[in-house]
């Protein structure tokens, strides 16, 4: 009998502590977030910058606004792919994502022998797999929508008429981000054109020709092209697939300098050349208090100005925030395309843990419709970028969300 009443408080009062559990209480189809473990596979170094450098972002992302358990490991080779997969089976991980196509297939084969696991694929945009299982998820991503938005902006912030687009090998991915870049250019030159404005132009076609350097391109190489676009006239260039080299932006950042220090002699030398030695004057005239048109001051074109400065678009990562630029400056990138891969990992996670990967089956786009893809800020260029080209990105970015525009 005392046993009995025993049991009955041990009852009692587990009952009591599951209803004061509150949001510690997974709701239905869920299981509790700290028991739900994410494990990231990388392969090779998480460069800065790079998509294993992004993805792990997420996942931290993803822990904390999920309280989820993560882990991630990095793998070596290829050949260790299978161990690192069953290294993370055997420490509990209800979510195992690998990071580029050389996990498609060992976790396809994973997949086949652990059911009630879930497994996911972050590849690079433009990469293709097909699910074969109902457990496994694949994300990539269509970046020539916000390629398109790219080139309406370039067009719009170019001080010169001309701006361009420098890309590596010339495969599908970067035919079709230079084709939207074009698009996006001739966007702009459509609505400008009952504005009577001279059309900018573009050394890219809306059927993906222009300027490829290679499957292997070299830091001279891009360096190169860099300097002989910008002595065609080119003030906005886009750096697309293969073709993100710092050399680049240096070469840009040089341009800038060139320019800043010409139009300071300029200015200095025009100073220098008042009767009797006088300098230029700001302030009106004592005798008739009017400005004097001679004394004028020339505006020395700051490096951060974008619209009279060369500047880049670009591509992948926050170039901002990714690259460098000489004197410890900031780098001359006006904004960059990229995918939100923590928007995906909370979606992936948020998903195994309903157990919904069957419902969903598993190829998954980012695209601006689900928020995963887009347009990194201006920062310091924000102030000179027009705000008529401002609202009308934010238009076309719309018209991308509700599926009214298709490229």
């Amino acid at each position: 009998m005392r046993f009995l009443r025993q049991a009955i408080a041990l009852f009692v009062a587990t009952l009591t502590l599951a209803g004061c559990a509150g949001t510690n209480v997974a709701p239905t189809g869920y299981i509790n977030a700290a028991d739900f473990r994410t494990c990231l596979l990388t392969l090779g170094k998480d460069k800065v910058g790079s998509i294993n450098s992004s993805a792990i972002s997420a996942l931290n992302d993803g822990k904390k606004r999920l309280g989820v358990a993560a882990h991630r490991s990095m793998v070596d080779s290829p050949e260790k792919i299978e161990k690192a997969i069953a290294r993370d089976i055997s420490i509990n991980c209800s979510l195992i994502i690998g990071v580029g196509e050389a996990f498609v297939e060992p976790l396809m084969n994973q997949a086949k022998y652990h059911r009630a696991r879930h497994f996911a694929l972050l590849l690079p945009p433009g990469a293709t797999a097909q699910a074969t299982r109902d457990n496994v998820a694949i994300v990539t991503y269509d970046l020539s929508q916000p390629a398109y938005v790219a080139g309406f902006i370039a067009a719009g912030t170019s001080a010169s008429g001309q701006v361009a687009a420098i890309a590596g090998a010339k495969n599908r991915t970067n035919q079709t981000l230079l084709a939207a870049f074009a698009k996006g250019v001739a966007r702009y030159n459509t609505e400008q054109a009952e504005k009577n404005s001279q059309a900018v132009k573009v050394n890219a076609k809306a059927n993906g020709n222009g300027l490829y350097l290679g499957e292997k391109t070299t830091a001279p190489q891009v360096k190169g092209e860099v300097e002989t676009l910008i002595k065609q006239g080119a003030d906005v260039i886009f750096f697309a697939e293969g073709a993100q080299s710092p050399a680049g932006l240096s070469a840009i950042s040089k341009e800038n300098q060139d320019r800043g220090k010409a139009a300071k002699a300029a200015a200095e030398a025009r100073e220098s050349a008042q009767p009797d030695g006088e300098p230029a004057s700001n302030s009106p005239s004592e005798s008739t208090g009017e400005s004097n048109p001679s004394s004028e001051p020339t505006a020395v074109v700051p490096e951060n100005d974008a619209v009279g400065s060369v500047t880049a678009i670009w591509y992948l990562t926050d170039g901002h925030q990714t690259q460098s630029s000489p004197a410890g400056k900031t780098p001359p990138v006006l904004t960059s395309i990229v995918p939100d891969l923590s928007q995906a990992m909370i979606s992936l996670i948020e998903q195994a843990r309903k157990d919904r990967y069957a419902a969903n089956s598993t190829q998954i786009l980012g695209t601006y419709k689900n928020g995963w893809v887009g347009l990194t800020p201006f920062y310091e260029y924000d102030s000179t970028v027009p705000n008529g080209v401002k609202k009308k990105s934010q238009t076309i970015e719309e018209e991308f969300r509700q599926g009214t525009l298709k490229l």
